[in-house]
């Protein structure tokens, strides 16, 4: 009986290291520092755009368990030395970029304010359909090709 004790107690230690591991361990790889640390040019390119203010994970994000499978692949390859993390190009969800834009800009206090500027941008959107069409991302292009060797 005490056998059985012991071995729960243990498990149930070792499951609450790993929740907690997990969870500072999630914590940690949803900052922009923590993105910076090897998109160093992308984080340049930002800060010096039209929104510094939005965070990395708010356009390169396309889920949890996504990101989570997708980020443990990257790791392997850098470490074992397949992929060079300085030159690795980041996932981009347009859907989720466009829904950013369309929260900012294209809302019921635009439609107030600056009604002309949301009627000119639903044209827009009606011909285009993105709003990348005509707005870079937000990165500054010029900067952030220089980690790709275009100039």
């Amino acid at each position: 009986m005490m056998k059985m004790f012991r071995t729960m107690a243990a498990l149930l230690i070792l499951l609450a290291l790993l929740a907690l591991g997990g969870t500072a361990g999630h914590h940690m790889t949803t900052t922009d520092a923590f993105c910076s640390s090897c998109h160093a040019y992308e984080k340049v390119s930002w800060d010096q755009g039209q929104h510094p203010e939005v965070g990395c994970l708010d356009c390169h994000t396309g889920g949890f368990m996504r990101d989570k499978v997708q980020g443990a692949r990257k790791m392997f390859l850098v470490f074992t030395g397949q992929r060079d993390p300085h030159h690795d190009r980041l996932p981009s969800y347009p859907e989720k970029t466009q829904a950013n834009c369309k929260g900012c800009h294209l809302t019921e206090t635009a439609a107030v304010h600056q009604p002309f500027f949301l009627a000119r941008h639903e044209g827009y959107m009606a011909a285009t359909g993105s709003c990348m069409a005509c707005h870079e991302s937000g990165h500054v292009a010029a900067v952030r090709e220089q980690r790709h060797g275009r100039r």
